[in-house]
């Protein structure tokens, strides 16, 4: 029984962090960070203030707890677009799904304006958003597994090591991810990701 309403309770207190994470979302992108207050975000998750601080200790502690967990099933995502590649495919096949992959998220899923807000808080480093720019992200151990397999087969030589490789793919994710912001909405981030990550996977494979 105490099982039970442990569950419930868990169950009930994700809920009201979706709630609040929902309608600061809307309205973060709507009216920027700054613009938006604690009493407006309970209003529209029709949550009680004093609710609003069992989970979080402020607006910023919000925002970032809100990135964290997106970043993580995000990476989720993309860890099982990895499995789903048989074993025989080819390293730069799998690079290029998984780069095609990212571009339909951040385009379809994730969006312009969110990614916008994403990129002003990384700038003015206000909030915490470690969860973005650290290297200790899933998606970077990704990479590094799809490379290592590529070189471990003979179909990548790089004088980089493996990890200083990896690291490279994913600054090269995050400008064209700003260069897309920047250029809205004439920058075809799909396309343009392929051509890029293309080139990056010419210049390492095997002669």
């Amino acid at each position: 029984m105490k099982k039970e309403e442990t569950r419930r309770k868990k169950e009930k207190g994700e809920k009201t962090k979706q709630k609040l994470f929902i309608a600061a979302t809307m309205l973060f992108n709507q009216y920027g960070f700054r613009g938006i207050t604690v009493d407006r975000i309970v209003e529209e998750a029709g949550v009680a203030k004093g609710t609003f601080y069992i989970y979080f200790e402020s607006k910023d502690a919000l925002i970032a707890a809100f990135i964290s967990d997106y970043v993580r099933k995000v990476d989720t995502d993309y860890r099982v677009i990895l499995d789903s590649f048989s074993p025989d495919t080819s390293s730069s096949q799998i690079l290029l799904g998984l780069f095609g992959k990212i571009a339909d998220t951040l385009t379809e899923i994730i969006g312009y304006t969110s990614m916008r807000t994403v990129y002003q808080l990384l700038l003015t480093d206000d909030i915490d958003v470690g969860a973005v720019k650290e290297y200790a992200r899933d998606l970077y151990q990704i990479f590094t597994v799809v490379l290592e397999r590529g070189m471990e087969r003979g179909e990548f030589i790089s004088p980089l090591s493996l990890h200083e490789l990896a690291r490279h793919f994913v600054m090269a994710i995050r400008g064209l991810t700003y260069e897309w912001c920047i250029r809205y909405p004439d920058f075809d981030l799909k396309s343009q990701a392929l051509t890029h990550f293309q080139m990056l996977l010419n210049g390492i494979k095997s002669r």
